[in-house]
């Protein structure tokens, strides 16, 4: 779990005396987070939460942006992005924090300047509890998740939503109804953690593992398994016949052998 702090000040001064300030919050209190972006550039910030929605997002937000759209512009637009990202405003202006239900934003936190450490590290720590309670929230959640980290991002994943893992030189690419994601890792090692909660995943060649849910169509004859995206994973001949087990097991558990 990896939380990603995002800031978006146009004062230089108080960007830096912020981004200090959440640094020491950060290391003082072992939350794992880093701060991924700090600029007085909103367009960086949409770009950036177009890019990275799938990580765990904390924005930091000034409402009073002197730019070509202020702080509450900015969150409507994150939030068309990154719908699940916590957002904080920070402005010298605390009268302002009402406008904000005009815009249907759902702040996590306001803050106002100038900004305490005390103040700063408070909503940290809340973000950071947060968090943790939706992670323990959905270990008892039907919907199981994986954490991926690739590069320094981390990512949930819902297991029903993964199609197959293929492996390509010592990189393996999880590939899912709406994206695909990278990382070094091997199939021997991630084949446990996707089966963790049942046995859905199943390694049917060295380059892939199949989510049996997923399957569409099988052709024994010239080895190879059509996804429910189109794509083709292909089979080893020694798993032929497991895979055809495993498919009769499901047919028979599902009432529809014909």
């Amino acid at each position: 779990m990896l939380i990603n702090f995002i800031l978006c000040e146009d004062k230089q001064v108080i960007l830096n005396s912020i981004r200090t300030s959440l640094e020491k919050a950060i290391e003082q209190n072992g939350i794992n987070a880093v701060i991924s972006l700090a600029t007085d550039n909103p367009r960086r910030i949409i770009e950036y939460s177009r890019q990275y929605a799938q990580g765990v997002n904390a924005y930091f937000l000034d409402i009073n942006l002197e730019q070509s759209m202020n702080g509450l512009e900015l969150a409507k637009q994150i939030r068309n992005y990154d719908p699940h990202c916590y957002i904080t405003f920070i402005t010298g202006h605390p009268e302002l924090c009402m406008t904000v239900f005009r815009y249907h934003i759902e702040a996590f936190e306001y803050l106002v300047k100038p900004v305490t450490y005390q103040a700063l590290e408070e909503c940290v720590i809340a973000i950071g509890k947060h968090y943790y309670r939706y992670l323990n929230h959905q270990k008892h959640n039907k919907e199981t998740m994986v954490i991926i980290r690739s590069g320094n991002r981390d990512y949930n994943v819902e297991l029903h939503s993964i199609i197959y893992v293929e492996s390509i030189n010592q990189k393996l690419v999880v590939h899912t109804r709406d994206r695909s994601i990278e990382f070094f890792g091997y199939l021997k090692n991630i084949i446990n953690d996707l089966n963790e909660n049942g046995e859905n995943f199943y390694r049917c060649h060295r380059s892939y593992i199949i989510n049996i849910n997923h399957v569409k169509e099988v052709n024994y004859k010239d080895s190879y398994i059509v996804m429910s995206s189109g794509e083709k994973c292909y089979m080893s001949r020694q798993q032929k016949g497991e895979i055809r087990i495993l498919l009769d097991r499901m047919a028979q558990k599902d009432d529809c052998i014909i």
